[in-house]
């Protein structure tokens, strides 16, 4: 792999990085309204049953949920250790072994 193709590489983990990054405060700002809604108005999903495409296939939707978000943690997963990999390649040492 040339110099470049390995600079690009980084670029794309780092970008990937950023864009978790915007969707961890997204997720956080999700929670904050989640949790004021729920508690201003305990009822206010109930009408969104069925209705909504989060709520769809009734039948399936707690195991499907639970694959998602497996899958998802699976990808976070690999996304450092390409990242731990591309420093190693660099010859980034490590400050100690705790990291």
């Amino acid at each position: 792999m040339q110099d470049s193709e390995a600079e690009e590489l980084v670029d794309r983990i780092y970008s990937a990085k950023e864009s978790l990054v915007k969707f961890g405060r997204q997720v956080f700002r999700l929670s904050s309204d989640s949790e004021e809604l729920s508690r201003q108005y305990p009822d206010a999903f109930k009408h969104l049953d069925g209705q909504h495409r989060l709520f769809a296939n009734k039948e399936i939707i707690h195991p499907q949920t639970e694959e998602f978000y497996k899958a998802t943690i699976n990808y976070i997963e690999l996304l450092r250790e390409l990242n731990r990999r591309a420093i190693e390649l660099s010859g980034t040492p490590r400050p100690n072994s705790n990291v």
